[in-house]
């Protein structure tokens, strides 16, 4: 999907195994920009970098002209066709310094955070070129330039890009969606960071991850208010039931995924992480 001149948005659909018979499904946006080069801006899931060459090619350009990968933080959905995308084009990929580990290492990653299904969604480390630690002004392409902003919370070092040209900012998974699964790895971190993206106002078009644009202003501001509603529910009812002894792991995070009415696949030791963080 054409977004700006510059800037298109592609839509990659995949699921996560949850059990044997239950499976979740997902959807991740990457960002392809076309300048004299080529810049990817999350590669999805495993696989995905043949809807990313499909797409290069259908608008008439080359694999090759791929020259920069970032990646906006270390989840599988973001990170799973880095590899063969750098193995392909020798790109650079960028990443941030708070990420670094689990991009290069994903049996650490996995180790310290077990999705359902990791290895389905990535199954290759990658090693970063440049490191980000936030606030860089970079220039990808000839008008083409970007900020670096630090919106931590889903992941410790999880950024936004503004696209001061083009007027787009690119919030990747930092702003998260009402009654989705609560996927996040700190739950002071996403508050505040979603305060942050409140007070930018320098933008005309906002892309993330699990959204289609948005360009009402009115959409944006309701959009950013429902996360922060949403999370406030969550820590309201996550204080009442995490105060509780539970009998069997997950017990706890049971009840709150009841109370809010929200679906019971969601229920699932990620997300018992998350909750925890509120305590």
């Amino acid at each position: 999907m054409k977004i700006t001149e510059n800037i298109h948005l592609l839509k990659i659909d995949f699921s996560v195994q949850i059990t044997p018979e239950k499976s979740l499904p997902r959807f991740v946006n990457s960002l392809i920009i076309f300048g004299e080069s080529i810049t990817v801006i999350d590669s999805g899931v495993k696989n995905s970098y043949r809807l990313i060459y499909d797409y290069i090619e259908k608008n008439n350009r080359k694999i090759g002209e791929i020259k920069t990968l970032i990646l906006s933080h270390s989840h599988p959905d973001h990170i799973g066709s880095a590899k063969k995308i750098k193995m392909d084009t020798g790109c650079k990929v960028i990443g941030h310094l708070l990420e670094k580990d689990w991009i290069e290492n994903i049996d650490l990653q996995f180790k310290n955070r077990p999705v359902p299904g990791f290895y389905s969604l990535v199954d290759e480390s990658v090693k970063l070129d440049n490191l980000l630690t936030g606030g860089e002004n970079l220039e990808l392409d000839k008008g083409i330039t970007i900020s670096i902003i630090n919106t931590p919370g889903h992941s410790k070092g999880s950024f936004s890009i503004l696209f001061k040209e083009d007027s787009v900012l690119f919030t990747a998974d930092s702003l998260p969606l009402a009654n989705d699964i609560p996927t996040y790895d700190n739950y002071t971190d996403l508050k505040k960071s979603l305060s942050l993206l409140k007070s930018i106002n320098d933008y005309q078009i906002l892309l993330s991850s699990w959204t289609p644009p948005l360009s009402d202003k009115n959409e944006i501001s309701k959009l950013i208010i429902d996360a922060e509603n949403y999370l406030n529910k969550l820590d309201i009812a996550v204080k009442e039931y995490y105060l509780q002894d539970e009998l069997n792991a997950l017990d706890n995070c049971g009840k709150v995924i009841n109370a809010l009415g929200l679906p019971p696949v969601f229920v699932v030791s990620l997300v018992d992480r998350a909750f925890r963080t509120h305590l």
